[in-house]
Formats: C-alpha cells, sequence, structure tokens
C-alpha cells in the first residue's frame, strides 16, 4: 500500500465545524461524494471509484455512494480544500499511523481522508451481531498511513480501552474504534430492560486495547425527536 499524502488541516467550529485542508502542490484529498464545502481555484476534482469495482459495489450495496471524489492541488502553491457533515455534531481526526494503520467506523461517519488511505466494507466478525445489531452489520474499514476523519452528531467522545477493558454503548452512538479491539452485539440483559428500559433490545460491546469513539446524538434519534415535535394532522398517530 503506498504512504499516504501528508496533509494539514484545521477544523473551524464546534458543532456543525467545518474541515479545511491545506494541500501541497500535488497532494490530494479523498471524500464521500457531497461533502465539499468550498475549493481554492487550482483544486481540480474528479470522481473515481473506490477501491476498484468490487470495493465500490459493496460500497453501493451498504447503502454508501458508488464513487469517492478527489480534490488534487494542481497549483504551484499550497491550496485548500474544505469539507463538512450535512448534520450537526463534530468532527474527529484519526491518525492511521498511530492505530496501527487500521481504524474501523459506522458506514455514515467517514468524511474524508488523505489520498493514499484505503477504504472498504468491513463485516462484522460474528454474523449473528451483524443480523441483530441493526445498525451494526455495515462498517467501513480505513487502512493505511495517513489522516482520516469521522463526522457524527452531538458531541463525540472518545475513550481509551485497555487490554481486555470493555465497554458497553448503545448501538447507534458507536462511532468508530481502533482496528485492534474486539467488537461484538449482545441482547439487553433482562426482560424488563428489553421491554421497558427504552435502550432498544441491543447493545454493543467493545473490548480494547485500543480508542473507542461516541457520538451523544445519532441522527436517527434527532429525527425521532423532531417527529415527535412535529404537528400532527388529524387522523395521524
Amino acid at each position: 500500500m503506498a504512504n499516504a499524502d501528508v496533509i494539514d488541516y484545521a477544523i473551524e467550529g464546534d458543532h456543525s465545524p467545518m474541515l479545511t485542508i491545506t494541500l501541497d502542490p500535488g497532494e490530494a484529498v479523498q471524500a464521500e461524494a457531497g461533502a465539499m464545502v468550498m475549493m481554492d481555484s487550482g483544486i481540480e476534482m474528479s470522481t473515481e471509484m473506490s477501491g476498484g469495482l468490487v470495493s465500490s459495489l459493496f460500497r453501493k450495496v451498504s447503502g454508501e455512494t458508488f464513487f469517492m471524489t478527489f480534490f488534487a492541488n494542481q497549483a504551484d502553491k499550497r491550496r485548500t480544500v474544505s469539507f463538512a457533515s450535512p448534520m450537526p455534531g463534530q468532527i474527529k481526526t484519526i491518525d492511521l499511523a498511530a492505530e496501527d494503520g487500521a481504524f474501523f467506523c459506522q458506514r455514515d461517519a467517514y468524511l474524508c481522508s488523505a489520498r493514499g488511505v484505503s477504504i472498504s466494507i468491513a463485516l462484522t466478525k460474528r454474523l449473528t451481531s451483524g443480523l441483530f445489531g441493526g445498525e451494526g452489520l455495515i462498517l467501513q474499514k480505513l487502512e493505511g498511513d495517513g489522516l482520516a476523519f469521522l463526522a457524527a452528531g452531538g458531541t463525540l467522545i472518545e475513550r481509551n480501552l485497555a487490554a481486555g477493558e470493555s465497554l458497553t454503548i448503545d448501538t447507534g452512538c458507536l462511532v468508530g474504534f481502533s482496528g485492534s479491539c474486539d467488537y461484538d452485539i449482545r441482547l439487553q440483559s433482562g426482560v424488563k430492560n428489553m421491554l421497558f428500559g427504552g435502550e432498544g433490545l441491543f447493545v454493543t460491546e467493545v473490548t480494547g486495547p485500543g480508542i473507542v469513539i461516541i457520538q451523544t446524538q445519532p441522527i436517527a434519534e434527532l429525527a425521532l425527536a423532531l417527529h415527535r415535535l412535529m404537528p400532527k394532522s388529524h387522523g395521524e398517530g
């Protein structure tokens, strides 16, 4: 795998922030389609399949876009390109070199990365986890030695787990975790917890060593909260 471009960046704002990446001549960044906010003159945009035909087909089947968008600096001086998530939240930087070259994230969390970072679809290690876990079925695997950026809702919290240390998380709140972590989805303990606890039937358990990133406001929960406030027409439940 080729070395990733070494890029500079700045994150402006807190909630609903903007990520601005500065590219030296010849450097490039790749991003999800539609993530770009603005770019300097001299930045050339191109749309390509991500990781070849097979990887792109997996992305399409999982609900992601078939193509990735690349932004390359074709000028003779440093140029910038900016990205943002479509939902309010925060942006988290992942240094893949510090993560031994691998990091997993929920399929909607990836925002962009340096050229040279590989993005592929990864199924859960346990088929039962994917079948019963809902959001946990499809993960994206980021590989390489460059910087990647994740975006998710609310505040992003990072926890560093020691070897053998576990954290139980609402499945929708899990953003990503180190490639060195183990991952499983299990039933809530206790019938009353499952039926009346209000936390859903399943939770995710991540076991270290490695870091875990959690979001406080999944977009699905935000949508439900807003729906409850919407005026209801007559006859609507």
